[in-house]
């Protein structure tokens, strides 16, 4: 695994993405953000994000068409024919949402044992539950058999230990949440009236 160019020294996953997407995804789509600008545009290409995830990304841009609002925009390269390359919007913070380091990306772990991890930190949060095992299979909707698979993999990278509840080790990983790197408003939209709603949300009138 490899950290992009430039990339933020964190990103933020906000709680309402818990059970959206499977949990390989959940990790590409932290990767994805640590290539952020202020604006909370990514402008990187898949074959950059794989080198971050270390893995293969499946159906990426159709997984995450809606979610990411990701639109097509024309890059000049200096040929005739412009390249055509996408751009990914990310989601403003939401007021429940964790702050990882980009220093996850450097353990050595598969990606969907990664994000099952984000997933784990998130009910550690915001959940209002015990972690379990009933309680962390019913919050994330898989079976019994996945989540043995993940936790063993997670108490091999010393991530977690088994405990009642679970023990989550997240020294040099979790960080505190800072409200002051807001996705920042562009030029267009700042003379419009914005609100914040109940989750944290930034709602600019059309």
């Amino acid at each position: 695994m490899l950290l992009p160019v430039n990339c933020k020294n964190q990103a933020t996953v906000n709680y309402s993405i818990l059970n959206r997407f499977k949990p390989a995804y959940i990790y590409r789509f932290f990767c994805l953000s640590l290539s952020r600008d202020d604006w909370y545009n990514v402008r990187i290409t898949l074959d950059e994000l794989k080198r971050t995830c270390g893995d293969k990304l499946g159906s990426f841009n159709k997984v995450f068409k809606e979610y990411l609002n990701i639109k097509l925009y024309s890059e000049d390269n200096g040929y005739r024919t412009k390249t055509k390359r996408n751009i990914y919007h990310i989601p403003a913070m939401e007021e429940q949402c964790i702050t990882i380091s980009k220093k996850f990306v450097l353990i050595e772990l598969d990606t969907a044992s990664k994000g099952f991890f984000i997933q784990l930190l998130l009910l550690s949060q915001y959940g209002n539950i015990e972690l379990i095992r009933k309680n962390i299979i019913k919050a994330i909707g898989i079976d019994t058999k996945t989540y043995d698979k993940y936790i063993i993999k997670l108490v091999g990278a010393d991530l977690v230990s088994i405990t009642t509840p679970l023990t989550l080790h997240t020294e040099n990983i979790l960080l505190e949440n800072d409200f002051s790197k807001q996705k920042k408003l562009s030029t267009k939209k700042v003379n419009k009236i914005a609100e914040i709603d109940d989750n944290g949300n930034i709602i600019i009138p059309k």
